[in-house]
């Protein structure tokens, strides 16, 4: 019986889902021409929000704008790691076009189709939150002209304040309405998602 009992424990030890890696994002920082930096700002949240939701990983977003108060926040929300993202787009042309906006667009519909093809609950959030980084990066990319340069760096740090990786990495636009945002941002979370699950 004692022996039942016990591998009973270890299958429930073993099979048991692994808790979601809590990340904490403060406010980001964006500097976009032509956009409101609150807008800008709250669309560069959605596009890492919606690279760091997964099975494995989530994501709180802060309100505290100062780094100090936004530390104390994540602390109280107990989360393990803080995220400080900044970003700003040099605009170096003023040409515009508007066959990037359509194809901006386009990625935006079809991700948002996603959404409503997923099958489970947990495919669902996934293709939600990859929707809505969707929009909000084919918003911005509706500004960018050719030649814009993007850059996007972030620091994340452990719950104690400790920079576990700090980067930054810089996009030119080769085309108008080209998307500088989501491959800046997939790389990162890429690094940030392998930091976490450590």
């Amino acid at each position: 019986m004692r022996h039942l009992a016990f591998s009973i424990a270890v299958v429930s030890i073993i099979g048991a889902p692994k808790a979601n890696a809590q990340i904490c994002l403060a406010p980001p920082s964006a500097q976009f021409p032509s956009t409101n930096s609150n807008s800008a700002s709250a669309s560069l949240a959605d596009v890492f929000g919606g690279y760091l939701t997964g099975p494995t990983l989530s994501v709180t977003p802060l309100t505290a704008r100062l780094q100090s108060q936004a530390r104390e926040e994540a602390r109280r929300a107990n989360c393990k790691f803080v995220l400080f993202v900044t970003a700003k787009l040099e605009h170096k042309s003023e040409t515009g076009g508007i066959l990037g906006r359509v194809g901006s667009r386009a990625v935006q519909e079809g991700a948002w189709g996603a959404g409503f093809e997923a099958s489970t609950a947990t495919k669902r959030v996934a293709a939600y939150a990859a929707s809505g980084a969707a929009r909000a990066a084919a918003d911005i990319a509706a500004t960018t002209k050719t030649h814009d340069d993007l850059e996007v760096s972030y620091r994340l740090e452990s719950g104690t304040g400790t920079v576990l990786k700090e980067e930054k990495a810089k996009r030119k636009a080769k085309s108008d309405g080209e998307d500088l945002l989501t491959p800046l941002v997939e790389h990162a979370a890429e690094e940030i998602a392998a930091i976490v699950a450590k």
